[in-house]
């Protein structure tokens, strides 16, 4: 497995990370853009890059179908209490049943073309036992924790991993950052 280390020391770094990533999101996933941004870095953080392949979620596995070194992740303090949860990461070729609840309510629409077209087939998605989740949306750069039937709760903007949620920065999408939840890595 691939891991990314954060050691950068300048500004262009930087930038040219945030380069790859916003290419990864824009195109998919390449073995050179992959090859780049395992050795380009920003600071303070630790990107993971994912294995070439990934595992059907069975019971056994312990991150339930993402052969990814991710951790879990708590939400807490959120005034929308059932967002409050253990969220377990996935496997970003899989859709949420919750987005695809909400894309059939929003009008049939078929749910994997918008999904391929938001995420970036790399970055893990999070689901608590109740359907809630969490993902990042590349097309406007945004980390959303959504209920289970889709309805999107909280946003949050990307603090230098695009593979990991932020822990802090959380807003409801009406923007009050008041009752916005707390996330911290199991």
């Amino acid at each position: 497995m691939n891991r990314i280390r954060l050691t950068a020391s300048s500004g262009r770094q930087n930038i040219t990370v945030l380069f790859v990533a916003i290419l990864m999101c824009l195109t998919g996933p390449s073995s050179s853009l992959l090859m780049i941004a395992t050795t380009w870095t920003v600071p303070t953080t630790t990107l993971l890059a994912p294995t070439t392949t990934w595992t059907s979620p069975t019971p056994s596995t312990v991150s339930q179908g993402c052969d990814l070194n991710v951790p879990e992740l708590r939400l807490s303090q959120s005034s929308s209490r059932q967002v409050n949860a253990v969220y377990s990461p996935r496997d970003p070729k899989n859709i949420p049943t919750g987005f695809a609840r909400m894309c059939n309510k929003a009008g049939g629409f078929a749910p994997r073309p918008i999904w391929d077209d938001m995420t970036n087939g790399i970055t893990p998605w999070f689901e608590s036992d109740d359907g809630c989740f969490i993902y990042f949306n590349c097309n406007d750069a945004h980390w959303y924790v959504d209920n289970p039937s889709g309805a999107g709760l909280y946003l949050a903007v990307p603090d230098g991993s695009l593979l990991l949620p932020p822990t802090n920065g959380w807003v409801s999408l009406t923007g009050r950052r008041v009752g916005a939840p707390k996330m911290s890595f199991i």
